[in-house]
């Protein structure tokens, strides 16, 4: 699923369906449902009219599950969104950064499972954050995890899988695993975040993806004694200030929660922003 190669534009134009169909067709000529004939430009436009949302197939729902190896619980909302005429095939965040991430380290890891979890206070601030990870290892000998984390940060307690390397020092903390893996292991560990107060409110919460990220599930949990007026899902082209690229306007749940889940984002900024 490594389609930035096949990325011909500047990152932040939006899905290129050409890099798409180049995804696609690699996938279905391995698998021998494609002659070596039927190239990228033979089904350009039918990816197109999928990822617009004008016309989309079974066969073509089948080609975007395969190809982009989602989950069987992923091909099961998707299948039934479209037996239902729901399935507009928008596809998650991919490519929106005009600049990547300068990351410390290289990433040794892929994520295959995130859950996010921001807590927004009566007083319109972050109190608290919750964050569970699912990692493989790209190679031997990974037994760390390096994140980001908030100037805001007043505390970080491991729940599970692992121990914050000291002196913890914000923004950059690495979180040290309970094993080190092999190429292709797996494991998880999970984290919890207490934020300093701060004058004024907060307005966003945004998440980044520099690599491949999968199966990731990100709410924002307000207050019912203060909820925003108004609540966006959002892609930016920065990972912290930049332009709005899209957004679509979201309902809070009976919780009084803003949720997303995402098949897959990578080299992109997205999440919620409101306003109160």
């Amino acid at each position: 699923m490594q389609w930035q190669y096949h990325q011909q534009r500047r990152p932040g134009t939006g899905v290129n369906r050409t890099a798409v169909a180049e995804v696609i067709s690699g996938y279905l000529y391995d698998k021998g449902e494609r002659p070596d004939s039927t190239t990228a430009r033979h089904i350009k436009d039918r990816v197109g009219r999928a990822i617009a949302g004008q016309v989309l197939s079974s066969e073509t729902l089948k080609w975007f599950i395969g190809a982009f190896e989602m989950s069987p619980e992923d091909e099961h909302l998707l299948t039934e969104a479209f037996a239902h005429g729901r399935t507009t095939m928008a596809l998650p965040p991919v490519d929106t950064l005009q600049k990547r991430q300068s990351l410390p380290r290289p990433q040794r890891h892929r994520t295959v499972m995130l859950f996010e979890r921001r807590i927004i206070d009566a007083t319109g601030q972050a109190v608290s954050h919750h964050s569970q990870h699912t990692i493989m290892a790209r190679e031997d000998g990974v037994d760390r995890y390096p994140c980001f984390l908030s100037s805001r940060l007043a505390n970080v307690i491991m729940v599970h899988g692992g121990q914050v390397e000291k002196p913890c020092r914000p923004p950059l903390i690495e979180i040290v695993l309970s094993r080190s893996l092999r190429q292709g292991e797996t494991t998880s560990f999970a984290f919890e975040r207490a934020f300093r107060r701060i004058d004024g409110v907060d307005t966003e919460y945004r998440r980044v993806a520099n690599e491949l990220t999968q199966n990731l599930d990100i709410v924002v949990q307000f207050d019912p004694r203060r909820l925003p007026s108004r609540v966006w899902w959002t892609e930016w082209d920065d990972h912290r200030a930049g332009n709005v690229l899209q957004e679509e306007l979201v309902t809070l749940d009976g919780d009084h929660r803003a949720h997303r889940f995402l098949p897959y984002m990578m080299n992109a900024a997205a999440g919620f922003r409101w306003t109160w």
